[in-house]
């Protein structure tokens, strides 16, 4: 049997981010669960929250991949930067991790397959040209998150119910975008590459960033009033996602250091758990 030494796989590890695999494959579940599954559907679940994982672990390579110049000034240490993984070698992972992620897509039904396919084409062009455009590039992966949760829902054969997870998981990581954003100025700017901090300046991203927030904070108040999610869901949303959102742009208009503000990209992703929790609580 072919043993791979743990030391070999590590930087491969690191390069697809594990905590937004478990993020992208988690969201895919709950968006499945939203939409009606049943036990018998269990394996549609499963293929679509590990094709989902998979896809978006090959957007984390291929992104790098592009990203390689700038990273080398902002996060040096990174596997393509450092040298721990070539990068020919990123470019045949984000072949392998891609198409298996789509072959899953075989026991699902062909919307869900379609998304998949259409998912793999926009991480790729994202990470290739509109990742250096001010804006585009941050709606883009808002709606990259977004989609994951209407797939889910094609999955298991009803969108419908998976629109306002995908709204709320839209606007929080645009917001999250931007803030990286203007994390990374420094590196991107010596790489002429046009972000909105740098097109605009660090105070009207944060400005920005703050309205995408605030509309996530806004927005969680309308499934409650519609009746479409009960009081567990607005208790846990209110406590674990709003407080914490509140406590993020608090600390961003006082605190714009590249120290903090990779904090704060921290805790955005990490709250997302908490409102993955608070919408199927829901």
């Amino acid at each position: 049997m072919l043993k791979i030494p743990l030391e070999k796989l590590k930087p491969y590890i690191a390069l697809i981010r594990p905590s937004n695999f478990i993020i992208t494959a988690l969201s895919v579940l709950v968006s499945c669960i939203l939409a009606g599954a049943t036990r018998p559907m269990i394996a549609e679940m499963l293929a679509a929250s590990l094709a989902a994982g998979m896809i978006g672990a090959g957007g984390m390579v291929i992104n790098d991949y592009f990203d390689v110049e700038i990273d080398r000034i902002n996060k040096p240490m990174r596997p393509l930067p450092s040298g721990a993984v070539t990068l020919r070698a990123a470019v045949v992972f984000w072949i392998f991790l891609s198409f298996l992620g789509l072959s899953l897509n075989i026991v699902l039904p062909l919307s869900a397959a379609a998304i998949a396919i259409l998912a793999v084409v926009i991480i790729f062009y994202y990470s290739k040209v509109l990742k250096r455009t001010p804006l585009f590039g941050n709606l883009t992966v808002g709606a990259l998150t977004g989609l994951a949760f209407i797939y889910g829902g094609a999955a298991v054969g009803n969108i419908n119910r998976a629109i306002m997870p995908a709204v709320f998981a839209f606007l929080i990581n645009v917001g999250r975008e931007i803030i990286k954003d203007m994390e990374d100025v420094y590196g991107d700017s010596q790489q002429n590459a046009a972000t909105f901090p740098i097109k605009f300046g660090m105070r009207h991203s944060a400005v920005l960033a703050s309205i995408f927030l605030c509309a996530v904070i806004g927005s969680t108040i309308i499934p409650f009033v519609n009746q479409q999610y009960g009081s567990a869901y607005f208790i846990t949303v209110n406590i674990g996602v709003n407080a914490v959102l509140i406590a993020v742009l608090a600390s961003l208009w006082k605190n714009q250091s590249q120290h903090n503000l990779r904090r704060l990209s921290s805790i955005l992703k990490y709250d997302m758990f908490i409102g993955l929790l608070a919408i199927y609580l829901g």
